[in-house]
């Protein structure tokens, strides 16, 4: 009888040290938009366009930010159209839909950013029209 010299155990629960991380070169499409939690902590939502090849789909990405800080400099200082750099904590979640299907989406908080070129501000898209 054949007996393994050691066992590789699985698990169906994640770990402290599993993590899924994305990293995002690209665009901010929208508005920011501020919401407050449940338990009166601000947060902010925003997508990010970013396209892969320049004959390529633009994939967009929605953020969500639970940093002040991070708040703060982006609701100052960044502006839709801007390029950034930003790494997030990525995890899918499962949602029913009102006729019944199921959806997954892709939720992305972000850890990292990093403001490599601002976007334009309104006078200069005037100016530019």
């Amino acid at each position: 009888m054949f007996r393994p010299m050691f066992q590789r155990g699985f698990h169906a629960t994640s770990r402290k040290l599993d993590l899924s991380k994305m990293t995002i070169v690209g665009r901010v499409g929208s508005e920011f938009t501020e919401y407050t939690s449940a338990n009166n902590n601000r947060y902010l939502k925003y997508s990010v366009a970013s396209q892969p090849r320049r004959d390529g789909q633009t994939n967009w990405f929605n953020v969500t930010v639970f940093s002040e800080p991070q708040i703060n400099f982006l609701t100052q200082f960044v502006r839709k159209g801007a390029l950034v750099y930003l790494e997030a904590d990525a995890s899918n979640y499962t949602f029913e839909r009102e006729d019944g299907s199921r959806g997954t989406t892709l939720n992305l908080v972000q850890r990292e950013f990093n403001l490599l070129r601002n976007g334009k501000t309104e006078e200069a898209e005037s100016e530019s029209n």
